[in-house]
């Protein structure tokens, strides 16, 4: 590759003027989203609203958002790529040599502590988030659960268990990491709707120690 291809790959990766305009356009609706709800509850949080505090036509909101539920299952998401980017962090700093391991089980039990402090911050957002990707609406709830990128976060790190031989290779680590995205969404819903007087990273402490270890121990495993 001569060094003029280079430059121009690197400019071809780079986001057009008008993808980062249509970027900040969509952060500045969920920004001024988030701040309406906080202030007058998702109800409250008209569209209108929504619109004149980001300076935008009401159409233009449903052109990035065609509910509030999406607004929210969004903001979930910027948290979910907050958690990935303190993930790689972490992995760096723990790679270095005197530092403490940080291997696939370690980074799932990380995963799950961080996102139960996310539902215990904002208990009002989980239900609405909870009904989205519960949907009827089948097209609706399968587009919420795809904008979270909670498998692929789980995914990672049970690709890291599994290659250490810590975490069972009879199953994909797509399939490991659907089924502890079910957990984290259950035990998410359960704890926002009735079980809210409960210490919530005790909560999913004790769903993700089940999903690890099973429902069957001990001596029961044994004779089964």
């Amino acid at each position: 590759m001569t060094p003029t291809d280079a430059v121009w790959d690197a400019k071809m990766a780079e986001p057009s003027a008008r993808e980062r305009k249509k970027a900040d356009r969509r952060r500045a609706i969920l920004e001024a989203a988030l701040a309406l709800i906080e202030e007058r509850g998702l109800k409250g949080a008209t569209f209108e609203l929504i619109a004149q505090r980001a300076g935008v036509a009401r159409g233009t909101v449903f052109n990035y958002f065609p509910n509030k539920e999406a607004i929210l299952v969004a903001y979930f998401a910027t948290q979910l790529g907050e958690l990935a980017r303190r993930v790689a962090e972490r992995r760096e700093r723990h790679a270095l040599p005197g530092e403490p391991p940080f291997d696939g089980l370690a980074e799932i039990r990380y995963l799950f502590s961080e996102l139960a402090g996310f539902v215990e911050g904002h208990r009002e957002l989980i239900l609405p988030i909870s009904f989205e990707l519960l949907d009827p609406n089948a097209e609706r709830s399968r587009a919420a659960y795809l904008a979270i990128p909670l498998v692929e976060l789980l995914r990672s790190a049970l690709k890291r268990a599994q290659a250490a031989g810590s975490v069972r290779a009879d199953y994909s680590a797509e399939r490991l990491a659907r089924t502890l995205a079910n957990v984290y969404f259950i035990t998410a819903l359960q704890w926002a709707a009735y079980r809210y007087g409960r210490d919530a990273r005790e909560e999913f402490a004790v769903a993700l120690r089940l999903a690890l270890e099973g429902l069957v121990g001990g001596s029961a495993a044994a004779g089964a």
